[in-house]
């Protein structure tokens, strides 16, 4: 029997990363949902359940890893916080991040990162 697909929600306000990702990710058989601001990915996550979340830190309406981190964390998702300032990697990872992706991202590196994290073989 088949494992069910991982279930990606990708945050991020560009909507041309969000499309980039999730392709990239669907590619490799898994599940993708997407969100542009913090509100809807709060929504989103009250909604359903995610095995990882794709987290731009810097959001409209907030940071990501500081304002949804410990609830992503308390549904037993994993966070991978994305983000084109690399001097947010340790704050990010203070606040319980799993992974942290410098943007512009490689797929190698999004590929090796879900592996790492047990996502995909």
């Amino acid at each position: 029997m088949n494992a069910p697909p991982v279930r990606v929600l990708v945050v991020d306000d560009e909507p041309d990363i969000c499309f980039l990702l999730s392709s990239l990710l669907q590619r490799q058989g898994l599940m993708c949902t997407s969100a542009h601001t913090l509100a809807s990915a709060r929504e989103l996550l009250g909604a359903g359940a995610f095995d990882v979340v794709f987290l731009d830190i810097y959001l409209p309406d907030g940071r990501g890893y500081t304002t949804l981190a410990e609830s992503i964390h308390r549904s037993g998702a994993k966070i991978v916080a994305m983000s084109a300032v690399d001097n947010e990697r340790e704050h990010a990872m203070r606040h319980g991040v799993d992974l942290f992706i410098a943007k512009p991202f490689e797929q190698r590196a999004i590929l090796t990162g879900l592996h790492e994290l047990g996502l995909i073989p």
